[in-house]
């Protein structure tokens, strides 16, 4: 398994962007207001991450009261990490899409004024997850 690169992190947020921003031409306006709660979980999940990579890097270094960890956890936890920063770069686009198209109709629907917090929101906390991702990754490299 490669290491994620950040021009695959960037075309998938590109690509969800451009098809984000489409589907909200069309249908915008018969969405019903966005939850303020809905980034919530998305958070979560990177503090999850970055707990997990603090974790998993002291007891890869053998520190005072850690247990060894199994080689097959740590592949795992870096298939974790892959798919997260991949998810976490689609969301951002979807995100980064939603946050401009409401930017642009401030004054057109009653609801953009809270889908702009909202989309705000999601787009800090699926930046917060990519980089929780990628730095799970890190830690689960193999040092040669």
């Amino acid at each position: 398994m490669r290491p994620t690169r950040a021009r695959e992190l960037a075309a998938a947020v590109l690509v969800a962007g451009v098809l984000a921003y489409l589907l909200l031409v069309w249908t915008y306006r018969t969405l019903p207001q966005l939850p303020r709660t809905g980034p919530l979980s998305v958070f979560v999940i990177a503090v999850l991450e970055l707990q997990t990579a603090s974790i998993t890097r002291r007891r890869l270094a053998g520190r005072p009261g850690t247990k060894p960890i199994m080689p097959i956890t740590v592949a795992r936890l870096a298939v974790l990490a892959k798919a997260s920063s991949l998810t976490a770069a689609v969301m951002a686009g979807g995100w980064a899409a939603l946050l401009a198209y409401t930017t642009a109709h401030l004054n057109t629907y009653g609801t953009a004024g809270a889908d702009l917090i909202t989309a705000g929101l999601g787009l800090g906390s699926a930046v917060a997850l990519a980089v929780a991702a990628l730095l799970l990754e890190r830690v689960c490299r193999v040092r040669r």
